[in-house]
């Protein structure tokens, strides 16, 4: 059961950047800026890398040369093509530990296939409760938007990517809208706890992030089960878990599976066979399955190789 394992999570996670010292590192691909401030200079946390293709696609050079004769409304079509598609990744970690570093792999996998990346820190509980890690999201995902122009980003196509607490902040962002906060086009949400109202009443597991337990914080686990918040709006979400996650049982995934179908909103939702929490994390088979969602979605200039081997 998800209240008496999730603490575990924490060292769990935290093996995650010892098991990406020994990945491909695509250096000729991808280039790297550590530490830029996305919030406030005095926050240590509101920090994120910004993992980049160094070589942008040129895919609309030709349709460019072509159309001088179009209207100003078709030259800023061309231009909006020329930019960058984007994606947040959001690292787990119980909403306690972890950090962006966790995440290395899969931000240079994603920057070598034609994506902006902005893998982001956030404030941790106990000593920052909830909401305070979704706000940092926000926060993030509002100067990404601010920014596009100067990092070659199309703000109409950002996405977000997030695993076990990283997933659940993902499905948050996504389907809880906010008027002074943009919308992610899509979202990639693994191993994620959904629906919190499952904890028993007089839990404690999560007390130190929620504040409380669910029987004396009730609407807190209630706002904070994105299960509760799935309307037929949402942007398209990926689901994928591991079938021997003890941790964060699949049965989340599956629930969740259930509510969006029934309400309409477009998903795809991949079971990992024989893989636990964290083995689901670094299975790239399943992750390239996830990134080839959010091509569906965000849709990457065609000159980049859906296999993050370069530029054709």
């Amino acid at each position: 059961m998800l209240c008496n394992r999730v603490l575990v999570l924490a060292s769990c996670l935290a093996s995650q950047v010892i098991l990406s010292a020994g990945e491909p590192s695509f250096p000729a691909l991808v280039s790297i800026s550590r530490n830029v401030v996305y919030g406030t200079e005095q926050e240590p946390m509101h920090r994120a890398d910004i993992y980049r293709p160094r070589v942008q696609s040129r895919s609309s050079d030709n349709e460019n040369a072509s159309s001088k004769s179009s209207d100003s409304s078709s030259k800023s079509s061309l231009q909006s093509a020329s930019l960058l598609p984007a994606v947040v990744i959001i690292h787990g970690g119980a909403w306690t530990l972890g950090d962006k570093m966790n995440d290395t792999v899969h931000a240079k996998k994603l920057a070598a296939r034609g994506y902006c990346v902005l893998s982001i820190n956030y404030r941790l509980a106990p000593q920052h409760r909830f909401p305070a890690q979704l706000d940092d999201c926000k926060l993030a995902l509002r100067w990404l938007t601010e920014n596009a122009e100067d990092l070659g980003v199309d703000p109409n196509r950002i996405g977000v990517w997030g695993y076990s607490a990283g997933g659940h902040l993902a499905a948050l962002l996504s389907l809880q809208p906010e008027e002074k906060t943009p919308r992610p086009k899509v979202c990639v949400s693994g191993g994620t706890p959904f629906d919190l109202r499952r904890l028993p009443p007089d839990s404690g597991a999560l007390s130190g992030v929620f504040g409380g337990t669910p029987r004396e914080k009730p609407e807190v686990y209630h706002q904070a089960s994105p299960m509760v918040h799935v309307s037929r709006d949402d942007p398209p979400i990926f689901l994928f878990h591991g079938n021997k996650d003890w941790l964060v049982p699949e049965e989340n995934s599956i629930a969740m599976k259930q509510e969006l179908e029934a309400i309409g909103v477009p998903f795809e939702q991949i079971t990992v066979p024989n893989k636990g929490h964290l083995a689901t994390f670094v299975d790239m088979k399943t992750i390239e399955k996830s990134f080839e969602f959010l091509d569906i979605h965000l849709r990457p200039d065609s000159t980049w190789r859906r296999d993050g081997s370069g530029p054709e």
